[in-house]
Protein backbone atom coordinates (compact mmCIF):
# COMPACT_ATOMS: atom_id res chain seq x y z
CA UNK A 1 0.00 0.00 0.00
CA UNK A 2 1.32 3.88 -0.32
CA UNK A 3 0.91 6.63 1.69
CA UNK A 4 -1.64 8.08 0.03
CA UNK A 5 -4.15 4.97 0.72
CA UNK A 6 -3.10 5.27 4.39
CA UNK A 7 -4.09 8.60 4.67
CA UNK A 8 -7.51 8.33 2.69
CA UNK A 9 -8.38 5.32 5.04
CA UNK A 10 -6.90 7.14 8.28
CA UNK A 11 -9.26 9.81 7.15
CA UNK A 12 -12.36 7.93 7.23
CA UNK A 13 -11.93 6.90 10.52
CA UNK A 14 -13.35 8.39 13.58
CA UNK A 15 -11.69 9.01 17.27
CA UNK A 16 -14.01 8.26 19.56
CA UNK A 17 -13.49 10.08 22.87
CA UNK A 18 -15.18 8.62 26.52
CA UNK A 19 -14.05 10.10 29.85
CA UNK A 20 -10.29 10.18 29.79
CA UNK A 21 -9.55 7.46 26.41
CA UNK A 22 -9.51 8.37 23.22
CA UNK A 23 -9.97 5.02 20.71
CA UNK A 24 -9.49 4.71 16.85
CA UNK A 25 -13.24 3.43 15.12
CA UNK A 26 -12.94 2.37 11.69
CA UNK A 27 -13.91 -0.52 9.96
CA UNK A 28 -11.93 -0.50 6.86
CA UNK A 29 -8.70 0.35 9.03
CA UNK A 30 -9.61 -3.38 10.63
CA UNK A 31 -10.16 -4.57 7.49
CA UNK A 32 -7.06 -3.37 6.16
CA UNK A 33 -4.72 -4.38 8.98
CA UNK A 34 -6.24 -7.85 8.66
CA UNK A 35 -5.16 -7.87 4.95
CA UNK A 36 -1.77 -6.34 5.89
CA UNK A 37 -1.30 -8.67 8.54
CA UNK A 38 -2.07 -11.98 6.12
CA UNK A 39 -0.60 -10.02 3.12
CA UNK A 40 1.86 -12.43 1.48
CA UNK A 41 4.64 -9.08 1.44
CA UNK A 42 6.79 -9.89 4.69
CA UNK A 43 7.20 -5.73 5.02
CA UNK A 44 3.27 -5.08 4.95
CA UNK A 45 2.47 -8.07 7.33
CA UNK A 46 4.92 -6.49 9.73
CA UNK A 47 3.62 -2.90 9.40
CA UNK A 48 0.22 -4.20 10.01
CA UNK A 49 1.10 -6.07 12.45
CA UNK A 50 2.53 -2.92 14.45
CA UNK A 51 -0.25 -0.30 13.66
CA UNK A 52 -2.60 -2.94 14.89
CA UNK A 53 -0.99 -3.66 17.99
CA UNK A 54 -0.46 0.45 18.90
CA UNK A 55 -4.22 1.03 17.92
CA UNK A 56 -5.55 -2.49 20.07
CA UNK A 57 -5.20 0.26 22.98
CA UNK A 58 -6.61 3.16 24.31
CA UNK A 59 -4.32 6.28 24.27
CA UNK A 60 -5.27 8.15 27.91
CA UNK A 61 -4.52 11.49 26.86
CA UNK A 62 -8.02 13.20 25.83
CA UNK A 63 -7.72 16.80 27.62
CA UNK A 64 -5.22 18.16 29.30
CA UNK A 65 -5.40 21.21 32.55
CA UNK A 66 -2.94 22.88 34.40
CA UNK A 67 -3.57 20.33 37.09
CA UNK A 68 -2.93 17.39 36.05
CA UNK A 69 -6.21 15.92 34.84
CA UNK A 70 -7.12 13.68 32.52
CA UNK A 71 -3.23 13.13 31.18
CA UNK A 72 -1.91 12.78 34.56
CA UNK A 73 -4.46 10.16 35.73
CA UNK A 74 -4.22 8.49 32.06
CA UNK A 75 -0.50 8.52 32.23
CA UNK A 76 -0.59 7.38 35.74
CA UNK A 77 -2.76 4.72 35.70
CA UNK A 78 -0.55 3.33 32.06
CA UNK A 79 2.67 3.84 33.35
CA UNK A 80 2.01 2.22 36.61
CA UNK A 81 0.76 -1.12 34.46
CA UNK A 82 3.50 -1.37 32.50
CA UNK A 83 6.20 -0.42 35.18
CA UNK A 84 4.67 -3.36 37.04
CA UNK A 85 4.87 -6.04 34.58
CA UNK A 86 8.25 -4.27 33.13
CA UNK A 87 10.34 -4.39 36.72
CA UNK A 88 8.93 -8.67 37.02
CA UNK A 89 9.71 -9.45 33.41
CA UNK A 90 13.22 -7.39 33.24
CA UNK A 91 14.27 -7.90 36.89
CA UNK A 92 13.57 -11.93 36.78
CA UNK A 93 15.38 -12.12 32.86
CA UNK A 94 18.12 -9.97 34.36
CA UNK A 95 18.21 -12.08 38.08
CA UNK A 96 18.44 -15.42 36.06
CA UNK A 97 20.83 -14.19 33.63
CA UNK A 98 22.97 -13.01 36.39
CA UNK A 99 23.02 -9.34 36.13
CA UNK A 100 20.37 -6.41 36.68
CA UNK A 101 21.92 -4.89 33.79
CA UNK A 102 21.23 -7.62 31.44
CA UNK A 103 17.63 -7.04 31.57
CA UNK A 104 16.91 -6.82 27.96
CA UNK A 105 17.10 -3.06 27.92
CA UNK A 106 19.27 -1.50 25.14
CA UNK A 107 18.84 1.91 25.36
CA UNK A 108 20.04 4.56 22.94
CA UNK A 109 23.94 5.39 23.73
CA UNK A 110 25.77 8.40 22.57
CA UNK A 111 29.03 9.16 21.78
CA UNK A 112 31.20 12.11 23.90
CA UNK A 113 29.20 15.10 23.93
CA UNK A 114 31.20 17.28 23.61
CA UNK A 115 28.98 20.00 22.39
CA UNK A 116 27.68 20.21 25.57
CA UNK A 117 30.91 19.85 27.70
CA UNK A 118 32.10 23.00 25.71
CA UNK A 119 28.93 24.89 26.53
CA UNK A 120 29.39 23.97 30.06
CA UNK A 121 33.09 25.66 29.98
CA UNK A 122 32.05 28.60 28.36
CA UNK A 123 29.54 29.10 30.48
CA UNK A 124 31.82 29.07 33.70
CA UNK A 125 32.04 32.43 34.39
CA UNK A 126 28.79 33.62 34.02
CA UNK A 127 27.50 30.86 36.54
CA UNK A 128 29.97 30.10 38.71
CA UNK A 129 29.60 26.09 38.40
CA UNK A 130 33.48 25.80 39.62
CA UNK A 131 33.09 28.25 42.94
CA UNK A 132 29.61 26.66 44.31
CA UNK A 133 29.05 27.07 48.09
CA UNK A 134 29.98 23.03 48.94
CA UNK A 135 30.82 22.51 51.93
CA UNK A 136 34.28 20.75 52.35
CA UNK A 137 33.97 16.92 53.83
CA UNK A 138 33.28 16.53 57.70
CA UNK A 139 36.21 16.79 60.06
CA UNK A 140 38.66 13.50 60.03
CA UNK A 141 37.05 12.15 63.04
CA UNK A 142 33.59 12.49 61.95
CA UNK A 143 34.36 10.23 58.38
CA UNK A 144 36.18 7.84 60.64
CA UNK A 145 32.57 7.10 62.54
CA UNK A 146 30.91 6.52 59.00
CA UNK A 147 33.32 3.74 57.54
CA UNK A 148 31.51 1.90 60.64
CA UNK A 149 28.31 2.26 59.03
CA UNK A 150 29.98 0.74 56.32
CA UNK A 151 31.01 -2.67 57.65
CA UNK A 152 27.33 -3.26 58.85
CA UNK A 153 26.50 -2.59 55.32
CA UNK A 154 29.42 -4.68 53.66
CA UNK A 155 28.61 -7.92 56.33
CA UNK A 156 24.67 -7.24 55.00
CA UNK A 157 25.50 -7.38 51.12
CA UNK A 158 27.28 -10.80 51.43
CA UNK A 159 23.53 -12.22 52.29
CA UNK A 160 21.15 -14.36 50.30
CA UNK A 161 18.76 -11.44 50.63
CA UNK A 162 20.97 -9.04 48.97
CA UNK A 163 21.79 -11.04 44.93
CA UNK A 164 19.57 -8.03 43.32
CA UNK A 165 21.30 -5.02 45.10
CA UNK A 166 24.69 -6.72 44.55
CA UNK A 167 23.47 -7.37 40.75
CA UNK A 168 22.31 -3.63 40.49
CA UNK A 169 25.49 -2.61 42.28
CA UNK A 170 28.03 -3.69 39.49
CA UNK A 171 25.30 -2.60 36.78
CA UNK A 172 25.09 0.78 37.66
CA UNK A 173 29.39 1.01 38.33
CA UNK A 174 28.73 1.55 34.54
CA UNK A 175 26.27 4.28 34.51
CA UNK A 176 23.44 2.04 33.55
CA UNK A 177 20.24 3.62 32.80
CA UNK A 178 17.78 1.36 33.94
CA UNK A 179 17.54 2.41 37.37
CA UNK A 180 16.19 6.09 35.71
CA UNK A 181 14.35 4.30 32.83
CA UNK A 182 11.91 1.97 35.00
CA UNK A 183 10.49 4.88 37.06
CA UNK A 184 9.17 6.36 34.19
CA UNK A 185 7.67 3.37 32.20
CA UNK A 186 10.63 3.15 29.82
CA UNK A 187 10.99 -0.80 28.29
CA UNK A 188 12.29 -2.58 25.42
CA UNK A 189 9.24 -1.25 23.55
CA UNK A 190 9.21 2.03 24.63
CA UNK A 191 12.86 3.08 25.19
CA UNK A 192 12.27 6.50 25.27
CA UNK A 193 14.86 7.53 22.87
CA UNK A 194 15.21 11.27 23.90
CA UNK A 195 15.17 11.03 27.28
CA UNK A 196 18.20 8.42 27.23
CA UNK A 197 20.19 10.77 25.16
CA UNK A 198 19.54 13.23 27.91
CA UNK A 199 19.93 11.03 30.79
CA UNK A 200 23.50 10.19 29.42
CA UNK A 201 24.69 13.57 28.79
CA UNK A 202 23.51 14.83 31.95
CA UNK A 203 25.88 11.49 33.59
CA UNK A 204 28.76 13.49 31.37
CA UNK A 205 28.34 16.72 32.20
CA UNK A 206 28.10 15.78 36.38
CA UNK A 207 30.87 13.14 36.14
CA UNK A 208 32.72 16.77 34.71
CA UNK A 209 31.89 18.58 37.65
CA UNK A 210 32.59 16.37 40.28
CA UNK A 211 35.85 15.29 39.23
CA UNK A 212 36.39 19.60 39.76
CA UNK A 213 35.29 19.12 43.19
CA UNK A 214 36.98 16.02 43.71
CA UNK A 215 40.28 17.92 42.78
CA UNK A 216 39.42 20.64 45.15
CA UNK A 217 38.89 18.88 48.62
CA UNK A 218 41.19 15.64 47.60
CA UNK A 219 39.06 13.41 50.51
CA UNK A 220 40.42 9.42 50.89
CA UNK A 221 37.86 6.97 50.11
CA UNK A 222 36.59 4.93 53.07
CA UNK A 223 38.96 2.06 52.21
CA UNK A 224 41.82 4.45 52.55
CA UNK A 225 40.44 5.41 56.29
CA UNK A 226 40.13 1.95 57.36
CA UNK A 227 41.97 -0.58 55.48
CA UNK A 228 39.89 -3.33 56.91
CA UNK A 229 37.39 -2.09 54.93
CA UNK A 230 36.77 -4.86 51.83
CA UNK A 231 34.87 -2.71 49.33
CA UNK A 232 32.71 -5.22 47.00
CA UNK A 233 33.68 -3.13 43.22
CA UNK A 234 37.43 -1.96 42.73
CA UNK A 235 38.31 1.06 44.20
CA UNK A 236 38.67 4.31 41.68
CA UNK A 237 41.62 5.98 41.79
CA UNK A 238 40.20 9.76 42.10
CA UNK A 239 38.65 10.74 45.69
CA UNK A 240 36.04 10.23 47.57
CA UNK A 241 34.20 13.60 47.89
CA UNK A 242 31.52 14.42 46.52
CA UNK A 243 29.83 11.47 44.93
CA UNK A 244 29.95 11.38 41.38
CA UNK A 245 26.99 8.89 41.30
CA UNK A 246 24.72 10.87 43.93
CA UNK A 247 25.72 13.88 41.96
CA UNK A 248 25.02 12.44 38.85
CA UNK A 249 22.14 10.42 39.60
CA UNK A 250 20.47 13.53 41.04
CA UNK A 251 20.72 15.82 38.37
CA UNK A 252 18.98 12.88 36.41
CA UNK A 253 16.55 13.20 38.06
CA UNK A 254 16.10 17.68 38.87
CA UNK A 255 17.11 18.22 34.95
CA UNK A 256 13.85 15.07 33.58
CA UNK A 257 11.44 16.84 36.54
CA UNK A 258 11.93 20.79 35.02
CA UNK A 259 11.27 19.23 31.26
CA UNK A 260 8.46 16.95 32.11
CA UNK A 261 7.19 18.38 35.65
CA UNK A 262 3.67 16.81 35.59
CA UNK A 263 5.31 13.20 34.80
CA UNK A 264 3.69 11.14 37.40
CA UNK A 265 7.01 8.64 37.57
CA UNK A 266 8.91 11.64 39.46
CA UNK A 267 8.84 10.50 42.96
CA UNK A 268 9.69 6.80 41.92
CA UNK A 269 12.99 8.80 40.13
CA UNK A 270 14.09 10.54 42.75
CA UNK A 271 13.85 7.30 44.78
CA UNK A 272 15.68 5.26 42.28
CA UNK A 273 18.23 8.50 42.02
CA UNK A 274 18.82 8.04 46.41
CA UNK A 275 18.90 3.93 45.65
CA UNK A 276 21.87 4.43 43.08
CA UNK A 277 23.76 6.97 45.23
CA UNK A 278 23.47 4.78 48.31
CA UNK A 279 24.05 1.61 46.56
CA UNK A 280 28.01 2.73 46.38
CA UNK A 281 27.70 3.11 50.33
CA UNK A 282 26.52 -0.50 50.24
CA UNK A 283 29.43 -1.11 47.83
CA UNK A 284 32.26 0.44 50.38
CA UNK A 285 33.45 3.38 48.36
CA UNK A 286 31.56 6.54 49.56
CA UNK A 287 30.74 7.66 53.02
CA UNK A 288 27.00 9.07 53.83
CA UNK A 289 28.65 12.60 53.58
CA UNK A 290 30.25 11.89 50.29
CA UNK A 291 26.66 11.28 48.93
CA UNK A 292 24.83 14.28 50.67
CA UNK A 293 27.32 16.35 48.82
CA UNK A 294 26.51 15.07 45.75
CA UNK A 295 22.82 15.52 46.37
CA UNK A 296 23.37 19.21 47.66
CA UNK A 297 26.11 20.23 44.35
CA UNK A 298 23.64 18.50 42.05
CA UNK A 299 20.90 20.80 43.55
CA UNK A 300 23.69 24.11 43.17
CA UNK A 301 24.90 23.02 39.46
CA UNK A 302 21.00 23.29 38.47
CA UNK A 303 21.02 26.83 36.42
CA UNK A 304 23.49 25.74 34.92
CA UNK A 305 22.55 22.46 33.67
CA UNK A 306 19.05 24.10 32.31
CA UNK A 307 21.03 26.46 30.11
CA UNK A 308 23.23 23.61 28.92
CA UNK A 309 20.85 21.05 28.23
CA UNK A 310 17.64 23.53 26.85
CA UNK A 311 17.49 21.66 23.89
CA UNK A 312 17.91 18.72 24.71
CA UNK A 313 15.27 18.88 27.52
CA UNK A 314 12.38 20.25 25.05
CA UNK A 315 12.77 17.00 22.67
CA UNK A 316 12.38 15.17 26.42
CA UNK A 317 9.16 17.48 26.46
CA UNK A 318 7.92 16.77 23.74
CA UNK A 319 9.00 12.70 23.66
CA UNK A 320 6.27 12.40 26.46
CA UNK A 321 3.87 14.61 25.57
Amino acid sequence: MGLEEYRKILGRSALIVGGDKIRVESDDLIRTLKQMVDAPDADDARLGATLRGLLAGRVAASRVSAGGGALHKGLHKGLHKGLHKGLHKGLHKGLHKGGFGAAGWAWPEIDTPWRALSALCDLKERFGWDTLPLEPPPPMEERLAEVDALHALEADLQGAGQALRRARIEAEAGNDLTAFMLPLGGSEAAAASQTAVLFQTVIWLGGFVGQHYKARFKAARPSELDPNLKPYLPVPTHSSYPSNHALQSFLVAEVFARAVPEHPGLPALYRAAWEVAVNREWAGLHLRSDTLAGQTLARLCMPVMERVLADQMRLVHAEWY
